[in-house]
């Protein structure tokens, strides 16, 4: 637990880099986790009170901290916890994630012919000639070529995240499935992405708690005030 704890504290810590304004306190994340000690549900044996605190913990720190994020950025939130967690667990490979972040980096090499030349472009097929030489991925170019037809109906589906793959490449895991998106249909990773966080911590974990005064206000304390960050126009006075 204390492993897992520690992990997502580096997580919140690097929301930083998407607004300036998401920042928080060592103090503040060791009482949120104190918190949720008392909250979660009590077990005599010892490995469920363990995933009790660990899944209280998660929710808590998921409700708490999507409070003070802007609506845009709630899903990558989510989705930074679910990599966090599967990184410390070992299910995903760095050149992977680096991948579906940055789409690889070209260094010039030639590339062979582009047999979907006619619906996939240019970059997107480097993309997925970079893809391919990742752990996992290789012969990925041949199964490519020779599944074409799927690709195209994949590029022109309205739900292209909720088609299933191939047999061959059916062992393929919920992440690698986004790469693919990446490389296919990046327009439609922000869907993916939110089915994936799904699929793995649950729907809870993309509906973010409607806004509750009296909610909040219990986490509040004389050195504790509420900042309410409001858009122009916007009256709490009816609220409070």
């Amino acid at each position: 637990m204390a492993q897992q704890a520690s992990g997502l504290f580096f997580c919140i810590s690097e929301l930083a880099n998407i607004d300036p304004m998401y920042q928080y306190s060592l103090d503040f994340f060791k009482n949120l986790f104190t918190l949720s000690i008392g909250a979660a549900d009590k077990d005599e044996d010892l490995e469920q009170r363990l995933k009790n605190l660990n899944a209280e913990f998660l929710q808590s720190l998921y409700r708490t901290i999507c409070r003070s994020l802007f609506e845009k950025d709630k899903l990558i939130f989510s989705f930074l916890l679910n990599i966090k967690l599967m990184q410390m667990s070992g299910e995903i490979k760095e050149d992977q994630f680096r991948f579906l972040l940055t789409g690889g980096v070209s260094l010039g090499d030639e590339l062979p012919p582009n047999p979907a030349s006619q619906w996939l472009s240019e970059k997107l097929w480097g993309e997925v000639n970079r893809m391919s030489k990742l752990t996992n991925f290789m012969g990925y170019l041949k199964h490519f070529a020779k599944n074409l037809d799927f690709y195209k109906d994949l590029y022109d589906s309205v739900n292209p995240h909720e088609i299933s793959l191939p047999t061959d490449i059916s062992h393929y895991n919920k992440f690698q499935f986004l790469c693919i998106m990446r490389v296919i249909r990046p327009d439609m990773l922000v869907p993916a992405i939110a089915d994936f966080v799904v699929s793995q911590l649950g729907v809870y974990f993309i509906t973010p708690p409607e806004f509750d005064l009296g909610v909040v206000f219990k986490d509040s304390s004389s050195s504790t005030p509420l900042i309410f960050v409001l858009s122009p126009g916007a009256d709490p006075l009816a609220s409070l």
